[in-house]
């Protein structure tokens, strides 16, 4: 063993924040490792080198770049596609990454030169290795370079894929050198990943190749797009976390969430937007889906394109839902903390212009629909959205006229009278029970039901409610249309009955400290009864103490927009199969 690796090893194998005195060991055997033309360890123990400089900022940086020299050294000197090339290959476009994340430096110039190496590396990959016996690992698997970093070197071909991105340092460096295929598939690159596919056809075993596998087909051949990106999402679902110590070793001693808890996210979204373009009239469900898979990518696993998709989808759905609600300041932030977090991409400036332009064209035409004629922001915004590669022309079509449509309504005006319509238009008491049940639930109250029936004793719908910190029993006798006297006579007793035969207590958690009794109809009591059921009313409340109230349509109104129940009458309104007329 050398004096160098002897230095090496002295220095704990993690040296963040170690000092100047495991920096003077780490740059002392870079020397030595030099001087024997060892320059892939030179470079390695500089980069280790920086690590402990850490809080000197200006020493750190420059063992850092002394560690690139080195390594580029090793890839002008030594030959392409031999193990220590592609070993310092790996390394430097491994730190380049590390650089642009660390140091003041141009992430955008660094990020293309790092995906430059990568690039050239799985050319030289694919260029050198597609017809020895190892070609499965070269191209597709990924291999696994061993070094005692003092000029021995081994290859080793495993029968998983190897796991990105994880080494193991020590007395003997062990680097996962990614597959030219997925090295392709990192850069985007499709046309050289498609040819690897069909080159190696049974070597996509694994999840998370048969995964990409499926993307590149789908990059390749946008016509299998939908259904190649739900096998993606299918694949990458698949890949569960191994439940025994032996299934684990066969798959090479690790395993990330990243496939299911990222990837099959991802890729079920991006099927639904190309379904979307397929069938453009379902296009706000199909985005409305494709925002809901998304659901959990914002925290754990991170990918800059996957957080840059979702807000620009989140942002195409909420316009083509409730556009003026679009919260322009939130958009821009979100999206602009990933353009922070991952550096900026030169589409992103596209983006924000069309999440501005959005908003702004909307609001125009909310404030000042004929100024905003002539300014056609709205035009300038999908213009701006289709230049983005996950997004793309064919998708903005499809949005186009129902972006419209929403443009126009904000023009004439909202439609504000669709409660009415569709309440006012039930004529089953039944369905109206359940949609006022459906209503009472959303309160969260201790206890809701339907007690129609030949027992009913007048209760139709009964609810244990908190009111102000009092526990209220409120009996509901419902019916449809307008109240006239023959209908009052029949509702007459059935209120009297709420309370001349009192609920059992059986299915009550808590006693209630007041009874209440609501004639609730979705029409209105007509002029020969209005001072029939007044008449009455005020008798119950002063002859004996009765709670009762009357109901008409337009206080059930009031009561959904007063409570925050718009969202709550819709979806009960669906589950009847009652149209909204909103549209």
């Amino acid at each position: 063993m050398s004096t160098a690796r002897d230095l090496f090893l002295e220095v704990p194998r993690f040296p963040i924040g170690a000092g100047a005195d495991a920096g003077d060991k780490l740059s002392h055997a870079a020397e030595l490792w030099r001087a024997d033309g060892q320059h892939f360890s030179a470079g390695l123990s500089m980069l280790e080198a920086s690590d402990a400089a850490w809080g000197d900022p200006e020493r750190m940086l420059a063992a850092f770049r002394i560690g690139l020299s080195d390594l580029e050294r090793v890839v002008a000197e030594q030959s392409p596609g031999s193990t220590i090339w592609i070993a310092a290959m790996h390394k430097l476009g491994q730190s380049l990454y590390r650089l642009s994340q660390l140091f003041d430096v141009d992430r955008a110039d660094i990020s293309a030169r790092a995906g430059e190496l990568n690039s050239e590396l799985a050319q030289q990959l694919l260029a050198h290795y597609k017809d020895p016996a190892q070609a499965d690992n070269y191209l597709v698997r990924g291999i696994v370079i061993v070094t005692d970093r003092d000029g021995h070197w081994e290859t080793r071909f495993p029968e998983y894929e190897v796991p990105l991105g994880v080494e193991h340092p020590g007395s003997e460096l062990i680097l996962n050198i990614p597959s030219a295929f997925r090295l392709f598939v990192s850069n985007r690159e499709w046309k050289p990943a498609y040819e690897i596919v069909n080159l190696r056809k049974d070597a996509f075993t694994a999840p998370g190749l048969r995964g990409w596998r499926a993307v590149t087909i789908a990059n390749v051949d946008p016509a299998q797009a939908e259904a190649q990106f739900d096998e993606a999402a299918d694949a990458f679902e698949a890949d569960v976390m191994p439940e025994s110590i032996e299934e684990s070793t066969r798959r090479g001693g690790h395993w990330s969430g990243a496939n299911q808890q990222l990837w099959a996210k991802y890729f079920r979204a991006r099927a639904r937007v190309v379904e979307a373009i397929r069938t453009p009239e379902r296009v706000k469900q199909l985005l409305d889906s494709a925002s809901q898979a998304l659901v959990g990518t914002e925290s754990g696993w991170h990918s800059g394109e996957v957080s840059r998709f979702h807000v620009l989808i989140k942002v195409l759905s909420k316009l083509l839902s409730e556009p003026l609600t679009l919260d322009q300041a939130e958009a821009r932030r979100e999206y602009q903390l990933e353009m922070r977090l991952s550096g900026e991409t030169e589409h992103d400036q596209a983006a924000l212009t069309f999440i501005s332009e959005a908003a702004n064209g909307f609001s125009g035409y909310a404030t000042d629909p004929g100024s905003e004629l002539t300014r056609n922001r709205l035009e300038l915004a999908l213009k701006a959205l289709e230049r983005i590669p996950t997004i793309g022309p064919d998708i903005i079509d499809a949005v186009r006229p129902e972006i419209g449509k929403k443009a126009l309504n904000i023009i004439l005006g909202p439609v504000r009278t669709w409660m009415h319509r569709s309440l006012g238009g039930i004529k089953d008491e039944a369905r109206l029970r359940a949609i006022l049940l459906r209503l009472l639930q959303s309160g969260l109250p201790r206890y809701a039901q339907i007690r129609h029936g030949p027992l009913e004793y007048g209760k139709d719908i009964v609810a244990l409610l908190d009111v102000d910190g009092v526990v209220v029993l409120r009996q509901y006798q419902v019916k449809c249309g307008d109240i006239d006297k023959p209908k009052w006579r029949e509702s007459k007793d059935e209120m009297e009955e709420m309370f001349q035969v009192p609920l059992a207590s059986f299915q009550l958690p808590v006693q209630p400290q007041r009874i209440e009794a609501v004639l609730i109809t979705n029409g209105h009591a007509n002029t020969y009864v209005e001072p029939v059921i007044d008449g009455w009313l005020q008798e119950q409340r002063k002859t004996h103490g009765r709670l009762v109230e009357f109901m008409h349509l337009d206080a059930l109104v009031n009561w959904v927009t007063r409570d925050r129940l718009v969202n709550e009458l819709r979806i009960a309104l669906q589950e009847q199969g009652i149209d909204t007329g909103e549209t």
